[in-house]
């Protein structure tokens, strides 16, 4: 009996214009599929639609006896729509890289004609920050493992490991540290609500941007002296926090405490289910945007207050420094700090207690509402 060959499947892109969303099909055996590529406003053309349909006809002809040759771009379509990370800000950072660099680049090739010594020779030439190309060179890794897994190329060592980025673990900028009398400074030029005692959380607590404004009322544990610090918003977005490690409880110190009943006492967004910063703009249906607060409140302020441009991560990266300050153990700081690895912290390896994390806190805190 003859084997019949499997043809290979272009599919098809038609567009909703009811909805503006842009679709593709294509046949699986004797059903046919549907896949949604994105809306008019993300795929305005239908050639950018057509791009962002390679991943699925990979997809649909992963089966095929014949293949044809696979494109950069096209392995990374489908990275994209099938094993993208769910936290939306980190998928979000992994399509920027390939859409924004990768795909210009090399998205036109074969994957094995991509070549280790030509990646790193473009990373030398590529006008980025240490970090970011660090961040470009992980997600043309990720692709490639990817494509492994789907029998797009052969099993082999992945390219990307050969590839080296110079400088990978140095910052352009160095973090600002603020000093006490800096920080008082600071403070002198926020004074209106809830602006002020966001600010002061932030660094009380270690916070990232996204954690401050995730946090709801019924995330803090009074009678304990403790919050749960469990979501993030970014962008009006309801996420996951950034790591396992980053979900943690965290001490309250009693000033702290009556610092955040004074707000509540005062917000007309008091109810457990409520978010702690909700704005008023929006009926308290999402907390203020935290980088509007930064643009509007923190940066003027530190302009006024004489400290040049500042942001929300300076907070963070003080509140670490003035636990070093106070002496507390590095292995407190990497609890509090909520890192994953203690290598972010300092590359020491234990645990801390939680009297310690509380009097490290403790400190800091008094320190900062002195």
């Amino acid at each position: 009996m003859k084997t019949r060959r499997s043809r290979y499947q272009q599919g098809s892109v038609f567009l909703d214009g009811r909805r503006n969303i842009w679709y593709f099909k294509w046949y699986d055996g004797a059903t046919r599929r549907t896949a949604r590529l994105g809306t008019t406003t993300e795929l305005p053309t239908k050639a950018k639609a057509l791009r962002m349909a390679e991943g699925y006809r990979l997809t649909a002809n992963a089966e095929a006896a014949y293949k044809p040759i696979t494109t950069l771009e096209a392995a990374a379509r489908k990275y994209m729509t099938e094993r993208m990370p769910k936290r939306h800000t980190t998928e979000g950072g992994y399509r920027n890289n390939l859409e924004k660099y990768v795909i210009p680049k090399w998205g036109s090739l074969d994957l094995s004609a991509v070549r280790p010594l030509a990646v790193d020779r473009w990373f030398r030439t590529l006008p980025l920050a240490p970090k970011t190309k660090t961040h470009v060179k992980s997600v043309m890794r990720q692709v490639f493992e990817y494509a492994q897994l789907c029998e797009l190329i052969e099993l082999q060592r992945n390219p990307m490991d050969l590839v080296r980025v110079e400088d990978a673990t140095l910052r352009e900028h160095e973090p600002r540290i603020l000093t006490h009398a800096e920080w008082r400074r600071l403070l002198q030029h926020i004074v209106k609500e809830p602006m002020r005692t966001m600010v002061i959380v932030a660094f009380c607590l270690g916070l990232r941007r996204s954690e401050l404004a995730g946090l709801r009322w019924s995330d803090f544990d009074w009678g304990k002296q403790e919050v749960m610090i469990q979501r993030s918003v970014i962008a009006n977005r309801i996420d996951a926090v950034k790591t396992k490690r980053s979900k943690s409880r965290l001490p309250l110190d009693p000033a702290l405490i009556a610092l955040l009943r004074e707000w509540r006492a005062i917000t007309e967004f008091k109810a457990e289910s409520d978010w702690v910063w909700a704005s008023p703009f929006v009926a308290g249906q999402m907390p203020y945007y935290s980088n509007a607060v930064q643009r509007d409140y923190i940066i003027p302020a530190a302009k006024l207050a004489g400290l040049g441009k500042l942001g929300w991560h300076d907070f963070r990266h003080t509140y670490r420094a003035w636990m070093g300050q106070s002496q507390t153990p590095l292995t407190v700081q990497k609890d509090l700090m909520r890192h994953a690895d203690i290598k972010t912290t300092m590359n020491v390896y234990g645990a801390a207690m939680a009297d310690d994390m509380r009097e490290a806190n403790s400190k800091v805190v008094s320190m900062i509402l002195q």
